[in-house]
C-alpha cells in the first residue's frame, strides 16, 4: 500500500489553522479540530480482535482503536463529521454491536490498518531495546527520526496516524495503540515537542503527548515507549446514519424526525411499499398524539405518519407493519386514549421526557407488540430486547 502518512484536505471541524514549517514555537501548528464532532462520542470498548498483517502473522488488538483512528482521518480528509452515537445508547454495553453500520466499518478500517508494510512495526519495535545497543538503534532513536517527518506533516495541515509502542514482547504487541496527532507545540525555551492527537480510547476531546526522558506520555499519564508514522490512505467514508446531535431537545407532537434503529444504525425509511431499515433514506417521521405542538413523554400515544406527498401512518395489521393512507385516519389518538392499528404508545428508557437523545420502544397500543429490527427488516415481538430500541437521528 502506497505511504500517504497524514494525507487530508482539510477538516470540518474548524478549518485549518497550520503554520509553514516544523519550527514554529509557542503556538499550537497544524489543523484546527473540534474534537466533539471530529471523534467519535464513545470509547475504544470493543472487545480484542485477531488481525493478520503482512506475512500472515497474527496479532490480537486491543480493541479497534486503528478502525477508529483511520475513520476519524477518513471522514475529517472527506470534511465530514463522524457519525454520533453516544454510549449510553449501547447500555449495558459502551460501544455499538457488531451488526451496527459503525462498528462493522470500524471492523473494516481496523483490518485496513493492518495491511500495510508499517503495521509490522507494532510486532519489530516491541522487541527492540528503548536505548540504543551497538548498531542496533532502539526505540528512542527511531522515535526521534520519525518525529521531523511527522511535524513537517503537521505543519503542511495533514493529520498524522501514529503508532505508539507500548509492548515490550511479541505477546504483548496488541497492546499497542494507534491515535491521529492533528498538532503540535514546541517549546520556546527548551525546543520540546507536545503532540495534541485524537485518541480513541479518549472521547470528545483532544489529548497532548510530551516527549520525557523515559518515551513519551498522554496528559493522563500514560508512558509510551516511542512511536512511528504509521501509513494512511484515505478512504470515503460510506453513509453512515447518526443519532441527533441534540439529545436533550424535546420531541414534541406534529414535529417530524428520523427515526434509527440502534442496534443496526439504519433508518427506518419508507422502502418499496413498506417499512424497510436501511443506511440511507429521506424518510421522516411525524408521530402526532393530542394536543399539537405538545412535549411528548413516555406513556404518549401517537400515530406515526411517514412524511411525502402521500403521508402514510405506520399500522401492525395481521399482515404485519403496512403504511396506511392518512388523510383522515381511523383510530387516531385523541383525549380518551388510543383506538384503531394505526396507534402507538412510546415507552421512553427510564420514563419521564421523550428527548431525541432517548432510547424508546414503540408499544402496538392495539396488541401490545413492539416494533423491532433485524438486519434489514422491521417486524414486531411481544419480548423486549436490545432490537426493539429506537432514536431520533439526525
Amino acid at each position: 500500500m502506497t505511504d500517504t502518512t497524514g494525507s487530508t484536505g482539510g477538516t470540518s471541524t474548524g478549518g485549518t489553522s497550520a503554520g509553514r514549517g516544523a519550527t514554529a514555537t509557542g503556538r499550537t501548528v497544524g489543523t484546527a479540530v473540534d474534537a466533539r464532532r471530529a471523534g467519535y462520542a464513545f470509547g475504544n470498548g470493543f472487545v480484542n480482535a485477531v488481525a493478520t498483517l503482512p506475512g500472515g502473522v497474527r496479532v490480537r488488538t486491543a480493541g479497534r482503536c486503528g478502525g477508529m483512528s483511520y475513520s476519524v482521518l477518513d471522514h475529517l480528509t472527506a470534511g465530514r463529521d463522524a457519525p454520533s452515537w453516544p454510549p449510553t445508547l449501547f447500555a449495558p454495553g459502551r460501544v455499538p454491536p457488531d451488526g451496527h453500520l459503525v462498528a462493522d466499518h470500524l471492523r473494516a478500517r481496523q483490518l485496513d490498518s493492518f495491511r500495510t508494510a508499517s503495521a509490522l512495526r507494532f510486532l519489530t519495535w516491541s522487541v527492540l531495546p528503548d536505548a540504543d545497543v551497538g548498531p542496533l538503534a532502539g526505540v528512542r532513536t527511531r522515535t526521534r527520526r520519525a518525529l521531523p517527518r511527522v511535524l513537517r506533516a503537521l505543519a503542511e495541515g495533514r493529520p498524522v496516524v501514529l503508532g505508539l509502542v507500548v509492548a515490550r514482547t511479541l505477546v504483548r504487541s496488541g497492546d499497542n495503540h494507534q491515535v491521529v496527532a492533528t498538532g503540535f507545540v514546541r517549546d520556546p525555551t527548551t525546543g520540546a515537542v507536545t503532540l495534541t492527537v485524537l485518541d480513541p480510547n479518549v472521547p470528545r476531546r483532544q489529548v497532548t503527548l510530551h516527549g520525557t526522558a523515559d518515551g513519551w506520555r498522554t496528559d493522563d499519564g500514560r508512558l509510551w515507549r516511542g512511536f512511528f508514522a504509521h501509513a494512511y490512505r484515505p478512504r470515503t467514508p460510506p453513509p453512515l446514519p447518526s443519532a441527533s446531535r441534540r439529545p436533550a431537545a424535546a420531541v414534541r407532537s406534529g414535529a417530524a424526525l428520523a427515526l434509527v434503529h440502534v442496534a443496526t444504525g439504519r433508518r427506518l425509511v419508507l422502502d418499496g411499499g413498506g417499512p424497510a431499515l436501511r443506511a440511507q433514506g429521506t424518510t421522516t417521521w411525524t408521530p402526532t398524539g393530542p394536543r399539537a405542538g405538545r412535549a411528548l413523554a413516555d406513556g404518549a400515544v401517537v400515530l406515526l405518519a411517514a412524511g411525502g406527498d402521500a403521508p402514510a401512518a405506520l399500522t401492525l395489521d395481521p399482515d404485519g407493519l403496512v403504511p396506511t393512507a392518512t388523510g383522515a385516519p381511523p383510530g387516531a389518538p385523541d383525549a380518551d386514549g388510543p383506538t384503531g392499528p394505526a396507534v402507538w404508545r412510546v415507552v421512553v428508557e427510564g420514563g419521564g421526557a421523550w428527548r431525541e437523545g432517548s432510547r424508546v420502544r414503540l408499544l402496538h397500543a392495539a396488541t401490545g407488540a413492539l416494533l423491532r429490527g433485524a438486519g434489514e427488516r422491521t417486524g414486531s415481538t411481544f419480548t423486549p430486547d436490545a432490537q426493539t430500541w429506537w432514536t431520533v437521528g439526525s
